[in-house]
Protein backbone atom coordinates (compact mmCIF):
# COMPACT_ATOMS: atom_id res chain seq x y z
CA UNK A 1 0.00 0.00 0.00
CA UNK A 2 2.84 2.54 1.11
CA UNK A 3 4.34 1.83 -2.37
CA UNK A 4 1.22 2.94 -4.59
CA UNK A 5 1.47 6.45 -6.14
CA UNK A 6 -1.75 7.54 -6.04
CA UNK A 7 -0.67 9.01 -2.67
CA UNK A 8 0.75 11.71 -4.95
CA UNK A 9 -2.33 11.95 -6.99
CA UNK A 10 -0.82 9.61 -10.14
CA UNK A 11 -2.22 6.00 -11.87
CA UNK A 12 0.39 3.62 -13.26
CA UNK A 13 -1.14 1.54 -15.68
CA UNK A 14 0.82 -1.13 -17.61
CA UNK A 15 4.32 0.30 -16.05
CA UNK A 16 3.54 4.01 -17.75
CA UNK A 17 2.19 6.65 -15.42
CA UNK A 18 -0.19 8.78 -15.75
CA UNK A 19 -1.87 12.32 -14.02
CA UNK A 20 -4.80 10.66 -11.66
CA UNK A 21 -6.82 13.94 -11.77
CA UNK A 22 -7.58 13.55 -8.26
CA UNK A 23 -4.85 16.14 -5.31
CA UNK A 24 -2.19 13.98 -3.65
CA UNK A 25 -2.48 13.35 -0.37
CA UNK A 26 1.40 13.17 0.87
CA UNK A 27 4.44 15.14 -0.69
CA UNK A 28 6.75 13.77 -2.68
CA UNK A 29 9.75 14.17 -0.65
CA UNK A 30 7.53 12.28 2.27
CA UNK A 31 6.88 9.66 -0.39
CA UNK A 32 10.34 9.15 -1.40
CA UNK A 33 11.78 9.22 2.24
CA UNK A 34 9.04 6.16 2.62
CA UNK A 35 10.35 4.55 -0.25
CA UNK A 36 14.13 4.44 0.92
CA UNK A 37 12.75 2.97 4.56
CA UNK A 38 11.24 0.52 2.79
CA UNK A 39 14.15 -0.45 0.90
CA UNK A 40 16.12 -0.50 3.66
CA UNK A 41 13.75 -2.78 5.37
CA UNK A 42 13.44 -4.89 2.42
CA UNK A 43 17.72 -6.10 2.15
CA UNK A 44 17.93 -9.50 3.07
CA UNK A 45 19.51 -10.26 5.99
CA UNK A 46 23.35 -11.79 6.23
CA UNK A 47 23.27 -15.19 7.16
CA UNK A 48 25.17 -16.57 9.86
CA UNK A 49 28.92 -17.44 8.88
CA UNK A 50 29.44 -20.87 7.98
CA UNK A 51 32.28 -22.82 9.22
CA UNK A 52 34.71 -24.07 6.66
CA UNK A 53 35.25 -27.72 7.32
CA UNK A 54 35.92 -29.43 3.81
CA UNK A 55 36.62 -32.90 5.09
CA UNK A 56 33.44 -32.82 7.16
CA UNK A 57 31.56 -36.86 5.89
CA UNK A 58 34.49 -37.88 4.53
CA UNK A 59 35.65 -40.22 6.95
CA UNK A 60 34.12 -42.34 10.11
CA UNK A 61 35.87 -43.13 13.32
CA UNK A 62 37.76 -46.33 13.11
CA UNK A 63 37.23 -47.13 17.01
CA UNK A 64 33.41 -46.84 17.21
CA UNK A 65 32.02 -46.05 13.70
CA UNK A 66 30.85 -42.21 14.84
CA UNK A 67 31.42 -39.90 12.00
CA UNK A 68 34.21 -37.14 12.30
CA UNK A 69 33.00 -33.66 12.92
CA UNK A 70 35.30 -30.64 12.82
CA UNK A 71 35.82 -27.56 15.44
CA UNK A 72 38.33 -24.57 15.57
CA UNK A 73 40.59 -24.24 18.24
CA UNK A 74 43.20 -21.54 19.73
CA UNK A 75 46.50 -22.68 20.82
CA UNK A 76 49.48 -21.47 20.50
CA UNK A 77 50.26 -19.35 17.37
CA UNK A 78 46.77 -18.75 16.86
CA UNK A 79 43.52 -20.65 15.62
CA UNK A 80 43.32 -23.84 14.02
CA UNK A 81 40.61 -26.65 12.51
CA UNK A 82 40.83 -29.91 14.39
CA UNK A 83 38.76 -33.54 13.52
CA UNK A 84 38.04 -35.20 15.80
CA UNK A 85 34.88 -38.41 16.56
CA UNK A 86 31.46 -36.68 17.68
CA UNK A 87 31.40 -39.68 19.77
CA UNK A 88 27.75 -40.00 19.78
CA UNK A 89 27.50 -43.64 19.45
CA UNK A 90 29.23 -44.61 23.08
CA UNK A 91 32.49 -44.07 24.68
CA UNK A 92 35.00 -43.07 22.35
CA UNK A 93 39.11 -42.78 22.98
CA UNK A 94 40.08 -41.16 20.21
CA UNK A 95 41.91 -37.42 20.11
CA UNK A 96 41.98 -34.80 17.96
CA UNK A 97 43.81 -34.36 14.45
CA UNK A 98 44.68 -30.79 13.10
CA UNK A 99 43.57 -30.06 9.46
CA UNK A 100 46.53 -29.51 8.09
CA UNK A 101 47.97 -33.02 9.27
CA UNK A 102 44.90 -34.58 7.98
CA UNK A 103 45.01 -32.74 4.71
CA UNK A 104 49.03 -34.55 4.03
CA UNK A 105 47.16 -37.89 4.93
CA UNK A 106 45.06 -37.74 2.46
CA UNK A 107 47.59 -36.13 -0.22
CA UNK A 108 49.44 -39.29 0.74
CA UNK A 109 46.62 -41.17 -0.14
CA UNK A 110 45.90 -39.41 -3.76
CA UNK A 111 49.56 -39.92 -4.68
CA UNK A 112 49.38 -43.76 -4.07
CA UNK A 113 47.42 -44.03 -7.66
CA UNK A 114 48.76 -41.31 -9.17
CA UNK A 115 50.08 -41.47 -12.81
CA UNK A 116 52.79 -39.06 -13.98
CA UNK A 117 52.66 -37.13 -17.42
CA UNK A 118 55.21 -38.84 -19.11
CA UNK A 119 53.25 -42.44 -18.47
CA UNK A 120 50.04 -40.84 -18.35
CA UNK A 121 51.20 -39.70 -22.37
CA UNK A 122 52.43 -43.42 -23.13
CA UNK A 123 49.22 -44.77 -21.55
CA UNK A 124 46.62 -42.80 -24.16
CA UNK A 125 48.90 -43.29 -26.97
CA UNK A 126 48.61 -47.37 -26.23
CA UNK A 127 44.92 -47.00 -25.78
CA UNK A 128 44.35 -45.28 -28.65
CA UNK A 129 46.26 -48.19 -31.00
CA UNK A 130 44.64 -50.88 -29.04
CA UNK A 131 40.85 -48.69 -30.26
CA UNK A 132 42.03 -48.91 -34.04
CA UNK A 133 42.89 -52.63 -33.68
CA UNK A 134 40.02 -53.37 -31.65
CA UNK A 135 37.68 -51.50 -34.91
CA UNK A 136 39.41 -53.38 -37.31
CA UNK A 137 38.98 -56.65 -35.29
CA UNK A 138 35.07 -55.82 -34.49
CA UNK A 139 34.23 -55.00 -38.06
CA UNK A 140 35.67 -58.26 -39.34
CA UNK A 141 33.97 -60.66 -36.84
CA UNK A 142 30.23 -58.52 -37.51
CA UNK A 143 31.36 -58.82 -40.96
CA UNK A 144 31.95 -62.80 -40.28
CA UNK A 145 28.58 -63.41 -37.76
CA UNK A 146 26.46 -61.80 -40.53
CA UNK A 147 28.36 -64.20 -42.84
CA UNK A 148 27.24 -66.88 -41.43
CA UNK A 149 23.59 -65.83 -40.70
CA UNK A 150 22.86 -65.65 -44.46
CA UNK A 151 24.46 -68.74 -44.75
CA UNK A 152 22.55 -70.49 -42.75
CA UNK A 153 19.14 -69.12 -43.78
CA UNK A 154 20.29 -69.94 -47.53
CA UNK A 155 20.54 -73.78 -46.12
CA UNK A 156 17.10 -73.62 -44.14
CA UNK A 157 15.72 -72.29 -47.48
CA UNK A 158 17.15 -75.09 -49.43
CA UNK A 159 15.74 -77.86 -46.90
CA UNK A 160 12.09 -76.20 -47.23
CA UNK A 161 12.61 -76.58 -50.57
CA UNK A 162 14.02 -80.27 -50.42
CA UNK A 163 11.04 -80.77 -48.16
CA UNK A 164 8.19 -79.50 -50.60
CA UNK A 165 10.27 -81.40 -53.47
CA UNK A 166 9.91 -85.10 -51.53
CA UNK A 167 13.36 -85.25 -51.59
CA UNK A 168 13.92 -85.92 -47.75
CA UNK A 169 11.53 -87.54 -45.29
CA UNK A 170 9.59 -85.24 -42.69
CA UNK A 171 11.90 -86.67 -39.65
CA UNK A 172 14.73 -86.04 -41.79
CA UNK A 173 13.47 -82.19 -42.20
CA UNK A 174 12.95 -81.54 -39.14
CA UNK A 175 15.84 -82.58 -36.93
CA UNK A 176 18.00 -80.83 -39.74
CA UNK A 177 15.26 -77.58 -39.50
CA UNK A 178 15.69 -78.07 -35.66
CA UNK A 179 19.82 -78.19 -36.28
CA UNK A 180 19.79 -74.84 -38.42
CA UNK A 181 17.17 -72.81 -36.34
CA UNK A 182 19.48 -73.77 -33.54
CA UNK A 183 22.97 -72.42 -35.41
CA UNK A 184 20.61 -69.23 -36.65
CA UNK A 185 19.36 -67.97 -33.26
CA UNK A 186 22.58 -68.61 -31.41
CA UNK A 187 24.36 -66.96 -33.91
CA UNK A 188 22.10 -63.97 -33.80
CA UNK A 189 22.77 -63.61 -30.11
CA UNK A 190 26.29 -63.58 -30.55
CA UNK A 191 25.42 -60.52 -32.57
CA UNK A 192 23.37 -58.86 -30.46
CA UNK A 193 25.39 -59.47 -27.71
CA UNK A 194 28.60 -57.90 -29.47
CA UNK A 195 26.16 -55.06 -30.59
CA UNK A 196 26.06 -53.95 -26.54
CA UNK A 197 29.38 -54.59 -25.54
CA UNK A 198 31.36 -53.62 -28.41
CA UNK A 199 34.31 -51.14 -27.41
CA UNK A 200 32.61 -50.05 -24.39
CA UNK A 201 36.24 -50.75 -22.26
CA UNK A 202 37.93 -47.90 -24.24
CA UNK A 203 36.45 -44.93 -22.77
CA UNK A 204 36.47 -46.36 -18.86
CA UNK A 205 39.74 -47.12 -19.40
CA UNK A 206 41.04 -44.06 -20.75
CA UNK A 207 38.81 -41.87 -18.22
CA UNK A 208 41.12 -44.06 -15.45
CA UNK A 209 44.21 -42.86 -16.95
CA UNK A 210 42.98 -39.55 -16.82
CA UNK A 211 41.94 -39.49 -13.38
CA UNK A 212 45.25 -41.16 -12.03
CA UNK A 213 46.83 -38.38 -13.90
CA UNK A 214 44.78 -35.80 -12.30
CA UNK A 215 45.66 -37.41 -8.96
CA UNK A 216 49.39 -36.53 -9.51
CA UNK A 217 47.93 -32.78 -9.16
CA UNK A 218 45.98 -33.27 -6.52
CA UNK A 219 48.69 -34.15 -4.41
CA UNK A 220 50.54 -31.23 -4.29
CA UNK A 221 47.36 -28.76 -4.31
CA UNK A 222 45.32 -27.20 -1.90
CA UNK A 223 42.38 -27.83 -3.71
CA UNK A 224 40.68 -29.40 -0.77
CA UNK A 225 37.34 -29.97 -2.06
CA UNK A 226 38.70 -32.09 -5.22
CA UNK A 227 40.58 -33.26 -2.81
CA UNK A 228 37.44 -34.69 -0.72
CA UNK A 229 35.49 -35.58 -3.52
CA UNK A 230 38.86 -37.90 -5.19
CA UNK A 231 39.18 -39.64 -2.23
CA UNK A 232 35.87 -40.09 -2.41
CA UNK A 233 36.17 -41.73 -5.38
CA UNK A 234 38.81 -44.00 -5.34
CA UNK A 235 38.42 -45.26 -1.26
CA UNK A 236 36.21 -47.28 0.51
CA UNK A 237 35.88 -47.96 4.33
CA UNK A 238 37.17 -44.31 5.34
CA UNK A 239 38.25 -44.37 8.53
CA UNK A 240 40.58 -42.05 10.89
CA UNK A 241 41.82 -43.90 13.83
CA UNK A 242 45.06 -42.71 16.48
CA UNK A 243 45.52 -39.90 13.95
CA UNK A 244 46.18 -42.13 10.93
CA UNK A 245 43.72 -41.61 7.83
CA UNK A 246 42.98 -45.50 6.15
CA UNK A 247 41.36 -45.56 3.21
CA UNK A 248 40.83 -49.02 0.99
CA UNK A 249 40.99 -48.34 -2.50
CA UNK A 250 38.26 -49.26 -4.97
CA UNK A 251 39.47 -51.31 -8.13
CA UNK A 252 40.70 -50.27 -10.80
CA UNK A 253 43.08 -47.63 -8.57
CA UNK A 254 44.32 -50.56 -6.47
CA UNK A 255 46.06 -51.78 -9.61
CA UNK A 256 49.13 -49.07 -8.82
CA UNK A 257 49.45 -49.55 -5.45
CA UNK A 258 49.40 -53.29 -5.36
CA UNK A 259 51.74 -53.56 -8.76
CA UNK A 260 53.95 -51.10 -6.97
CA UNK A 261 54.07 -53.62 -3.96
CA UNK A 262 54.33 -56.97 -5.22
CA UNK A 263 57.89 -55.68 -7.08
CA UNK A 264 59.49 -54.35 -4.26
CA UNK A 265 58.54 -57.08 -2.33
CA UNK A 266 59.79 -59.84 -4.67
CA UNK A 267 63.15 -61.08 -4.85
CA UNK A 268 66.39 -58.92 -6.76
CA UNK A 269 65.86 -60.55 -10.65
CA UNK A 270 67.97 -63.42 -11.15
CA UNK A 271 68.21 -64.35 -6.96
CA UNK A 272 66.32 -67.50 -6.13
CA UNK A 273 63.54 -66.70 -3.09
CA UNK A 274 64.51 -68.61 -0.24
CA UNK A 275 60.86 -70.65 -1.11
CA UNK A 276 62.08 -72.16 -4.49
CA UNK A 277 65.32 -72.98 -6.13
CA UNK A 278 64.01 -70.56 -9.44
CA UNK A 279 64.30 -67.13 -9.77
CA UNK A 280 60.95 -65.16 -9.41
CA UNK A 281 60.04 -63.73 -12.76
CA UNK A 282 60.75 -60.83 -13.73
CA UNK A 283 57.90 -57.89 -13.61
CA UNK A 284 59.02 -54.21 -13.36
CA UNK A 285 56.77 -51.56 -12.03
CA UNK A 286 55.83 -49.66 -15.19
CA UNK A 287 53.58 -48.08 -17.09
CA UNK A 288 52.85 -51.18 -19.37
CA UNK A 289 52.29 -53.73 -16.76
CA UNK A 290 50.03 -51.65 -15.65
CA UNK A 291 47.95 -50.65 -17.97
CA UNK A 292 48.00 -54.61 -19.21
CA UNK A 293 45.88 -55.11 -15.70
CA UNK A 294 43.84 -51.94 -16.26
CA UNK A 295 42.77 -53.43 -19.54
CA UNK A 296 41.99 -57.32 -18.14
CA UNK A 297 39.93 -55.48 -15.40
CA UNK A 298 37.69 -53.40 -17.67
CA UNK A 299 37.75 -55.59 -20.66
CA UNK A 300 36.11 -58.34 -17.94
CA UNK A 301 33.64 -55.87 -16.12
CA UNK A 302 32.65 -53.64 -19.45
Amino acid sequence: MLTNKVHLGLIVHNGETYEGGFPSIVSRATFEKVQEVLKNRAKPRHSKKRHNFPFTGLLTCGECGAAITAQYAHGHGGTYKYYRCTKRLGSCSQSYLREDLLTEQLKTEISKVALCEDWKEKMLVKVEMWEKENIQSSQSFAQNLEKEIKETETKLDRLVNAFLDGSIEKETYLAKKDELITTKTDLQRRKSDFGRKGNNWIEPLREWILAAHHAEKLASSNEFDEIKSFVEKIGTNRRLLSKKVLVGLRPPFDLITKQRAFCEARPAEGVASEQSSRPEKSLSFDWSTILNFALTYFTENS
